[in-house]
C-alpha cells in the first residue's frame, strides 16, 4: 500500500513494503502483527459463530431457521400413515333428544318400488339431525329519554339509560365480541369491520371499531391492576419479555405467568423499574426467568434460570473449536441427562451427582482461556449456580420458563399479523386483552361471557369481575 508523503506512519508497521532499519524494529513488528492476527481470528470466529445461529443455539425463533431445516412434524415422524389408525374409534356427536331440537321434519320413503310393488314402511326411523346457524341480525334498541325542567328553579333533567346500556352505539355484548375477535383470534380492525357488516350488518367504520377497542381495555383496566397486586405475594411466577413496537417508538411487552393467572404489560423500557412495578423489589416466591441481567437484583435463592436457554446455549459452545467446544458438548449432554431424570421423576437427593458433573465442567470453562466468551458465560453461571437448581428442592418448580414461552407467543402472532399498535390505547388493549385472554384459557372460563360481564360492570360502575377468584378444575383449553 502506498503511503502519500502527507502521512506519516506512526509505527513500523503502518509501513508495507519497507525493510526495518534494526532487529528492534523487527521484533516489534512482529509482535503488533501477532496480537492483530490473534485480534482477526477472534473476530472471525465471532462472525462464524453469529452466522451459524438459529433456534437451537440462540433464543432466535424457529420461524427465523428458514427451509432448510426439519420442521417439527419431520423431527417426530412416526412412519406411519396421517390421521386416524386402525383400531380408533372415532369421534362421533351424540344425538340431541327430540324434545331439544327446533324443528322434526318426517321424510317417508318412496312409495313404489322399482319392480312396481308398493313399499310398506316398518321400523323406526333413521334420524340425521343437521346443525346450522340462523342468520345473524343485529338487535337495534331505541331509548327516548325525556327531559324535564324544574318548576321552582328552573333547572333541566333528561332521564339516565337504564343499567348496562352504554353511551355509545355499540352494545356491551358487541364489544364484548370485538375485544374477543381482536385478541383471541388475532383479527385486525379491518377484518373486525368486514365480519360485523357482512355476518350481523353491522356497518362500522375502523375509527369506530378503534374506539371499541378502548372502550374494552377500560372495561379491563380495574380486573387486570388487580391481577398485578398479587404477583408480588405469588408463590411461582413466570417472567418473559419481546418486543411489541409503537409506530415510532420501541416498546416491549412484559409477561408474569402463574398457574391460573397471566398478565401483560407493555412498556416504553426494558429497564429493571418495569419489573419491579410487576412484582416488586423482593418478589415473596420463586421466579422462573432466563439470564437477562435485569434481574439481577432477584436473590439467586428466589430465581430458577430456565435450561431450555442453557442448553441453546451449551450447544453454541459445542460448536466452538478445541477445549471450549469440548466443554460445551460436555454440558449439552449433561443437560439432556437432567431433563430426563426429570422426567423419571428423580428426587432432589439423586441430583446431587449431577450437580457436582455440571460444576467440574463450568469449573473447566472458567479456567481454560482459549475462548474468552466461553468463559464469561461459566463464571455466570457459577455466579447464579443455587439459581440453576430451584426446582430440585421444590418439586412445584419446573425447570424451564416453557409457561412465559408459550404465553407470550399469542402475542407474537398478533404483532405479525397486526403490526405494531399506533398508541397509547392500542398498547392497553392489547396487554389487557390478552392478559384476560390467557388467564380465561388457564381458568377454564368462557372468554366472551366474562369480557361480556367486565364489559356490564364498566357501564354501569359497578365491581369489576375478579380474574383472582377461585379457577374452577377445568384444564386449560387450546
Amino acid at each position: 500500500m502506498a503511503i502519500t508523503p502527507s502521512i506519516a506512519p506512526s509505527t513500523p508497521s503502518e509501513v508495507e513494503g519497507v525493510k526495518p532499519a534494526t532487529l528492534a524494529q523487527c521484533h516489534e513488528i512482529i509482535a503488533q502483527q501477532a496480537l492483530e492476527l490473534a485480534e482477526l481470528r477472534q473476530a472471525v470466529a465471532l462472525l462464524a459463530e453469529r452466522l451459524k445461529l438459529d433456534s437451537h443455539n440462540s433464543s432466535k425463533p424457529p420461524s427465523s431457521d428458514g427451509p432448510g431445516g426439519a420442521n417439527r412434524a419431520q423431527r417426530r415422524a412416526s412412519g406411519r400413515k396421517r390421521g386416524a389408525q386402525k383400531g380408533h374409534p372415532g369421534p362421533y356427536r351424540a344425538l340431541l333428544p327430540e324434545t331439544e331440537v327446533n324443528g322434526l321434519h318426517e321424510c317417508m320413503s318412496p312409495p313404489q318400488c322399482e319392480c312396481g310393488e308398493a313399499v310398506a314402511v316398518r321400523g323406526k326411523p333413521y334420524r340425521h339431525q343437521v346443525f346450522d346457524i340462523p342468520p345473524a341480525v343485529a338487535d337495534v334498541q331505541e331509548y327516548q329519554l325525556y327531559g324535564g325542567v324544574c318548576s321552582g328553579c328552573g333547572k333541566l333533567h333528561r332521564a339516565p339509560l337504564p343499567a348496562g346500556v352504554p353511551s355509545g352505539q355499540i352494545g356491551p355484548r358487541a364489544l364484548a365480541i370485538i375485544g374477543t375477535l381482536g385478541t383471541r383470534h388475532h383479527l385486525t380492525q379491518f377484518k373486525i369491520r368486514d365480519l360485523l357488516a357482512q355476518m350481523m350488518g353491522l356497518d362500522f367504520s375502523v375509527g369506530t371499531i378503534s374506539q371499541a377497542h378502548g372502550k374494552v381495555a377500560q372495561a379491563l383496566k380495574a380486573p387486570v391492576h388487580e391481577a398485578i397486586g398479587s404477583l408480588a405475594k405469588a408463590p411461582l411466577v413466570h417472567m418473559d419479555e419481546t418486543r411489541y413496537p409503537r409506530e415510532g417508538q420501541t416498546n416491549w411487552v412484559w409477561a408474569a405467568i402463574q398457574p391460573h393467572l397471566a398478565v401483560f404489560s407493555i412498556l416504553p423500557s426494558r429497564a429493571r423499574y418495569v419489573i419491579h412495578e410487576l412484582i416488586g423489589r423482593e418478589p415473596g416466591g420463586i421466579v422462573v426467568l432466563d439470564r437477562y441481567a435485569g434481574y439481577a437484583f432477584i436473590d439467586p435463592q428466589r430465581r430458577q434460570v430456565c435450561w431450555a436457554h442453557l442448553l441453546r446455549d451449551f450447544n453454541r459452545i459445542g460448536q466452538r473449536q478445541g477445549l471450549a467446544g469440548r466443554i460445551g458438548r460436555r454440558l449439552l449432554g449433561l443437560g439432556f441427562v437432567l431433563f430426563r431424570w426429570r422426567e423419571r421423576g428423580k428426587a432432589g437427593a439423586q441430583f446431587e451427582a449431577l450437580q457436582r458433573r455440571v460444576h467440574t465442567a463450568l469449573t473447566r470453562g472458567v479456567e481454560q482461556t482459549g475462548c474468552p466468551r466461553t468463559q464469561a458465560t461459566c463464571q455466570n453461571l457459577l455466579k447464579l449456580w443455587p439459581a440453576l437448581w430451584g426446582f430440585v428442592g421444590n418439586p412445584a418448580v419446573p425447570p424451564t420458563n416453557n409457561e412465559a414461552e408459550r404465553s407470550i407467543r399469542s402475542i407474537v402472532l398478533k404483532r405479525k399479523i397486526s403490526g405494531p399498535t399506533r398508541s397509547k390505547r392500542g398498547d392497553e388493549f392489547i396487554a389487557r386483552g390478552f392478559s384476560v385472554v390467557e388467564t380465561c384459557r388457564r381458568q377454564g372460563r368462557d372468554l366472551l361471557a366474562y369480557m361480556h360481564q367486565a364489559v356490564i360492570a364498566w357501564i354501569d360502575k359497578a365491581p369489576h369481575p375478579s380474574l383472582l377468584s377461585p379457577p374452577p378444575q377445568i384444564a386449560p383449553s387450546g
